[in-house]
């Protein structure tokens, strides 16, 4: 207890820190799996990931028109090479998330039937043909930058392969995570409560007061140990008065067994002296008889 109340103070700073650490800890990774959550629930639970419902409604108005078209990402997925993916995706951004024509020959009769259809999309749709979608584009020299570049898009609009890995592998760190997050926090709620104990047992026990507690037990302990002392010599005298209580006792009845003794000595005695009286007067009385 004396180590305990020197160290206190400090052991309590300690786990003040510790909690510290703990908790901005335990904020960081709830935030990463808010962060995992908010991106499995953009990956979808499987398969590919449906395009905007402006392109939809649009490929929508075109088949009813028996114009064959598929959403870009769609086409994408479909007829690209998974490895030119990157490629496209950089060239022509805005037709993969627009809406590809795959029969060449309907796309004048596209542009005439879009043209008039009034379909008041509320983001920018994009319409062309597949040859415009796969169309090399001018190479580039190293370290040109036009000014535009692309935001790394959701896997699931156009890999479904990716996609499922990239799934299966946040579902794995979020299990890992949830894990830390579950030891980490049973750790920390640990910690407040020993904080919190030390801090009760520090408010009832300031510094110092354990060494007055020590020495009134000392001085407690030592008038213990002097009414003990007391005690056994009371315990003593009372022994030795018992023992001449109990010679008083028997120098009693011992006198009173005498004093018994010279009564009945004496009464034998009284007895004798009345018959010699008595024999006295009978003798008397004789004489006068004769």
């Amino acid at each position: 207890v004396t180590e305990f109340d020197r160290y206190a103070d400090e052991l309590r700073g300690m786990l003040d820190q510790a909690v510290t650490s703990a908790e901005r800890q335990l904020f960081d990774l709830r935030t990463a799996a808010a962060d995992d959550s908010r991106i499995l629930g953009a990956l979808g639970d499987g398969g590919l990931l449906p395009p905007g419902p402006d392109v939809l409604a649009t490929v929508e108005y075109l088949g009813e028109h028996g114009i064959p078209a598929l959403p870009g990402w769609r086409y994408l997925a479909q007829a690209v090479d998974p490895v030119d993916h990157a490629r496209v995706l950089a060239a022509r951004p805005e037709l993969v998330d627009g809406v590809v024509i795959t029969d060449p020959v309907s796309y004048g009769r596209a542009r005439e039937v879009l043209g008039t259809a009034a379909l008041l999309p509320r983001s920018a749709v994009a319409v062309g043909t597949a040859a415009a979608l796969l169309a090399p584009v001018p190479a580039q020299r190293a370290g040109d930058d036009t000014g535009v570049f692309l935001v790394p898009p959701n896997p699931a609009m156009h890999d479904e392969h990716a996609a499922d890995e990239e799934r299966h592998a946040l579902r794995a760190r979020a299990a890992a995570r949830d894990e830390e997050i579950r030891a980490l926090a049973a750790r920390l709620a640990g910690d407040r409560s020993l904080a919190a104990r030390i801090g009760s047992w520090r408010a009832d026990c300031p510094p110092g007061m354990l060494a007055e507690l020590a020495a009134v037990a000392t001085s407690a302990r030592e008038t213990a140990e002097a009414a003990t002392a007391t005690l056994e010599e009371a315990r003593t005298a009372r022994a030795e008065a018992d023992e001449t209580a109990a010679e008083a006792a028997q120098v009693r009845d011992e006198r009173q067994e005498a004093a018994q003794r010279a009564r009945r000595v004496a009464d034998a005695l009284a007895g004798l002296a009345f018959r010699l009286r008595e024999r006295s007067a009978w003798q008397a009385k004789l004489r006068e008889l004769a």
